[in-house]
């Protein structure tokens, strides 16, 4: 499985999913369907511009 990756909208809302990939927790956007596990080199941010509480939560796991 790959990652889904697309462009930012003013729908982002991120979220933790029930899935993993690769051992870690995968999280989705409700609003573009990109998706993303703390090991990427990337920061998602919801459509406020805020990085997302479940985000933070998985960044300081790094």
């Amino acid at each position: 499985m790959t990652l889904a990756v697309h462009a930012c909208r003013s729908l982002c809302s991120w979220h933790r999913t029930p899935k993993q990939l690769n051992g870690f927790p995968l999280l989705a956007c409700r609003g573009c369907g990109s998706q993303w596990i703390r090991s990427e080199p990337w920061t998602p941010i919801d459509h406020t511009g805020r990085i997302p509480d479940d985000v933070r939560a998985e960044l300081a796991e790094r």
